[in-house]
Parts: structure tokens; sequence; C-alpha cells
């Protein structure tokens, strides 16, 4: 009984965490927000059926409301939102039903697309470059884990002996994860050892927790775990 109030009250301040850390952001009419920022391109994007490509580059085909919360301290509420995997932004849709994506995605901080929390951040190449992008945010606190979705293109195949002629196409790949320290570039975690540079202190506990455990690196719930069992030290 006592273990499971210790878990009800974690789940509380979570929750009254989560919505207090949204408090001091100015609600602005999204209309409003995207005028004055600029955020459409110029073109509505092309649709997938207009250039014949099998399957989709997007996260969720269909568009939810979701909140754009910016670098400025403004949240725009009920914009209809989905995220294009294959493009690395934010598509929404205009009330005449243009889709339309965001032409500065760096003003964004974070949005919220239904039960999906994706953040705009900096994250390392694998040639060590930096680079901005979208992320799924699984777990935040010192360290933070991230999801980065990912696709393939494939070219269209013409017809050859033996073999018909294909359409191009999207091909989903799995997620790839990140581990981000504040004010840090994410970096690419694959297997425990990518953590050694982000975990300063507490290495022994991690280490004993990951063999106990016996975590997977390619597990979100697992690396889940570990991220949350981490900040909790």
């Amino acid at each position: 009984m006592k273990k499971l109030s210790v878990t009800l009250l974690l789940v509380i301040v979570c929750i009254a965490f989560a919505q207090a850390q949204y408090l001091n952001y100015e609600i602005i009419e999204k209309m409003d927000y995207l005028r004055t920022n600029q955020m459409t391109t110029n073109k509505p994007s092309p649709t997938i059926a207009q250039y014949k490509i099998e399957g989709s580059p997007y996260l969720d085909d269909a568009f939810v409301n979701g909140t754009i919360y910016t670098t400025a301290k403004t949240q725009v509420p009920d914009v209809p939102l989905r995220y294009n995997i294959y493009n690395d932004n934010l598509e929404f849709k205009t009330s005449d039903g243009t889709i339309l994506e965001l032409a500065h995605p760096e003003t964004v901080e974070r949005a919220k697309l239904g039960e999906t929390e994706m953040i705009f951040t900096n994250y390392l190449t694998t040639t060590n470059s930096t680079r901005k992008g979208f992320f799924k945010l699984l777990a935040e606190g010192d360290l933070t884990l991230l999801a980065k979705p990912d696709i393939f293109y494939q070219e269209a195949k013409e017809e050859a002996a033996y073999k018909e002629a294909q359409p191009p196409k999207f091909i989903p790949k799995p997620d790839e994860y990140y581990m981000q320290k504040p004010g840090a570039p994410a970096i690419k975690i694959r297997k425990s050892k990518d953590m050694d540079e982000l975990i300063d202190q507490h290495q022994k506990e991690i280490d004993v927790y990951i063999k106990k455990n016996k975590i997977k690196f390619k597990n979100a719930e697992d690396l889940t775990q570990l991220v949350e069992y981490y900040n909790s030290l």
C-alpha cells in the first residue's frame, strides 16, 4: 500500500510539473503566429499521390490538433499538425484545407501532436557535425532520451529481364535513439559505451542497472526506464 501511494505521488508530481512548465508561455492565435513569423512556405506541399509514390513519409498520415511552443515562449494551440519524416519538418492544414510546411522550424521549441511530443534540437551526425532536427521526446531531465524517426526513399526501378518496373517508395526504418545533456547536442546511442561521455557520475550504478535489467539499446521502453533511473539518482 505504501509503495502504491509513493507511485501515485510521483505520477501526480510529474503531471503537475508537465502542466506548470508551460504556464509562462503566452497563448497567441495560430494565424497571427504564422503571419508574424512567416512560417508558411510559398507553395503547398505536394502530395504523395501526385508523384505516384508507394508508402508514406509521415509519422502519421492524419492531421491531429496540436500545440506549437516557440523559442519566443509563446504557445499556439489547436493547429492541425503532422510530421513529415523524410523532410524532417512539421506540416499543418489551413482552414481552407491547404497543406503547408513550416518555413522556419528553428523557431519551434517543441510541439505536441496528440499523445506525441516532439522537440527541435541540435544533434551530432555520424561525421561529428552539428545539425538540427525534430525528435520524439521519450524522457526528459538531466539526461533526455530522444527518438529520431527514419525512412528510406527508394528510387523507381525500370523494367528489366524477368523483373517488372517498380514505382518509387518510402520504406520505414527503425527509430534511432539519442541522449542529450542540457545545452549540448544530442548523441546517437547504439550501445552502453556511447553513454560514457554523457554520464559524469553514477557510472557504476548505471552499469549495474544495465546488466541486471538486461537493457536493450534498440528498445524504446528499456531506454526510457534506463534514463528515468539515471534521472532519479
